[in-house]
């Protein structure tokens, strides 16, 4: 069976500059022989993180988050788990990720929290400003994202400053970042296909009572 690429696109449009970096990094992920999928999460709303978390960290999960199970986000982290790598893509607002890319984060705690179930999986990061912000918002998906399990394939960030540009094939630099992205992505998931990662307990017993974490 073939690969799986899912691109996640986290502007409020579906056909503006980040989806048009996106969709270049998926397109070098195909002629590499995978299959790809975009998902617009402006398309697909979900509530904001409850912070169960910090309350009663067990009940932070897949099958146990309090809106839930998953309630509209289980749509979006289906597609995310069933994926072979993904594509993360947000626009820069005021020197960050976009509001949808940091509410993805925090739902994906439920993901991570009683086990990583993402652990090993590739991917690559993007991001577009106008002009300044756009290393600032990749490292601020770089670093959740890797204490949950994901792997940043080699070259895996991209940024594109739009400021001049009327359409990022304007840019030669950036289409050819953007095909190396989806290039090595699909070869380090062939890599990493199947491999056994060590993995740790599950990050909320290390926070229960002693009795609780022994298993009694």
């Amino acid at each position: 069976m073939g690969l799986h690429v899912l691109g996640v696109n986290a502007s409020a449009r579906t056909d503006g500059f980040t989806a048009e970096l996106l969709d270049e990094v998926l397109e070098a992920a195909r002629r590499k022989g995978a299959t790809t999928e975009r998902l617009d999460l402006v398309r697909h709303p979900f509530p904001l993180c409850a912070g169960n978390y910090s309350v009663d960290p067990a009940s932070c999960g897949p099958e146990t988050c309090v809106q839930g199970p998953w309630d509209g986000f289980g749509k979006v982290a289906e597609r995310i788990l069933s994926a072979d790598a993904v594509v993360f893509a947000t626009p820069v607002y005021w020197f960050s990720v976009s509001s949808r890319m940091k509410a993805l984060l925090e739902r994906m705690t439920s993901m991570e929290n009683q086990g990583l179930l993402n652990l090993g999986k590739p991917m690559a990061l993007l991001a577009v400003a106008e002009e300044e912000g756009a290393t600032q918002a990749l490292a601020q998906m770089l670093l959740p994202l890797s204490y949950m399990g994901f792997v940043l394939a080699p070259l895996g960030l991209v940024y594109a400053h739009r400021k001049h540009l009327t359409a990022l094939k304007e840019s030669p630099e950036v289409l050819e970042d953007a095909r190396i992205a989806g290039e090595n992505l699909v070869l380090m998931a062939e890599r990493l296909r199947g491999t056994s990662f060590q993995e740790p307990l599950p990050s909320y017993l290390y926070r229960a009572p002693a009795s609780r974490a022994a298993g009694d």
